[in-house]
């Protein structure tokens, strides 16, 4: 049975990555490192209504977020194809990742085995690759505003 929000700790270096985008592409956190910050969006997926309403909030402050040198990363049990839809649908401007064996979720502590699927949570890792803030919710409605993640972004600059 996983812990919820267990792992990774504040201030100990994320796990690494590598999942498929909703385009296609590879994508590691590990090359982000050293360029950017990282607002990882673990969220449960296209079938969940307050999924996308969180993630349609993200979108809008996607801008306001890459001027606080920071960008943004989807990530759920979808499929790619799913993932590309939604980024479609809903006009999601950052990287929808597709985590269908629960790799990425269950090494951020976020698997939900009663569920065989993932809890909301959010990560912001900082250019060094380490992990500055965390929040695991059971649902997205209880994820933090923009303007709480934004002023914790401004707070790690």
């Amino acid at each position: 049975m996983y812990r919820i929000g267990e792992k990774p700790e504040v201030g100990s270096i994320a796990p690494d990555f590598k999942l498929k985008c909703s385009d296609g592409d590879d994508v590691r956190l590990s090359s982000y490192i050293g360029r950017v910050n990282i607002l990882l969006a673990f969220y449960r997926g296209a079938a969940d209504p307050y999924s996308m309403r969180w993630l349609s909030r993200l979108s809008d402050d996607y801008l306001y977020f890459r001027s606080l040198d920071t960008d943004v990363l989807g990530i759920s049990p979808d499929s790619v194809d799913k993932a590309r839809n939604t980024a479609t649908r809903h006009k999601i401007p950052f990287k929808l990742l597709s985590d269908p064996y629960f790799k990425a979720i269950k090494d951020y502590g976020v698997f939900d085995d009663l569920e065989d699927g993932d809890y909301a949570a959010v990560f912001l890792v900082d250019k060094t690759g380490r992990v500055r803030y965390k929040h695991v919710g059971i649902a997205p409605s209880e994820m933090p505003s923009n303007d709480e993640l934004m002023e914790t972004i401004r707070m790690i600059a």
